[in-house]
């Protein structure tokens, strides 16, 4: 199993190629991780060995750096739209940060107990990291809102740029889960292609939930 460390080994290059296959993946065909047997792979145990490229080998590998540093931004760029409105205090972000963290927390919980009914496995962690990229969508929202604050577009130009994030960030999930949930699963369990809809369908409503618009 990967440990916590390996998934912020994330280069300046790939993240880059992650942050456009996230933005910009109509393009793009494969979405499932590395798993050649070559050198310098982490190895993970199950019924077979199999070897997984890291993060910074493979642009598909789940990592937690970006998600993390896209959340940080986020909420210090909420705090700072508050700042703008002159309604800053320092528990802005705290609030943000918390609300974030429970969201995904309970829709991580989710997601596992579905996959747990379909007899399905997904690590916990790479769980946390497929949800997380909505962090990014979020952010670039956040950041054109504030832009455009000032020419009274604000709140045009936030939700222009969530309509977008959001549906790319669903896409992801949709084709992410579709290549790790197997073909067939427990027949006493939840269908599987509405499970990978409705996780795909929950990146935009947990999006529009953790969304901060009161002052743009």
């Amino acid at each position: 199993m990967l440990g916590l460390g390996s998934f912020y080994l994330k280069w300046n290059a790939f993240a880059a190629g992650v942050l456009l296959l996230i933005l910009f993946q109509h393009s793009q065909f494969c979405f499932q991780t590395v798993y050649l047997c070559i050198p310098h792979l982490q190895q993970v145990e199950g019924p077979e060995m199999v070897n997984y490229a890291l993060p910074h080998s493979d642009e598909n590998a789940p990592d937690l750096y970006l998600p993390s540093m896209s959340l940080m931004t986020y909420c210090l760029l909420s705090a700072f739209l508050y700042g703008t409105a002159g309604q800053f205090n320092p528990e802005v972000i705290a609030d943000v940060i918390t609300k974030c963290f429970i969201t995904q927390v309970m829709e991580v919980i989710t997601i596992w107990g579905c996959l747990y009914a379909m007899q399905a496995h997904i690590a916990v962690l790479d769980l946390f990291s497929y949800t997380g990229y909505k962090y990014l969508g979020l952010t670039i929202s956040m950041l054109c809102g504030i832009v455009f604050k000032h020419l009274e577009l604000g709140t045009a130009s936030f939700y222009g740029a969530f309509a977008w994030t959001a549906s790319a960030a669903a896409w992801f999930m949709l084709k992410t889960m579709a290549n790790n949930i197997p073909v067939e699963t427990a027949s006493t369990g939840p269908k599987r292609d509405i499970m990978v809809l409705a996780f795909a369908a929950s990146q935009v409503a947990t999006m529009w939930f953790v969304s901060q618009t009161k002052y743009l």
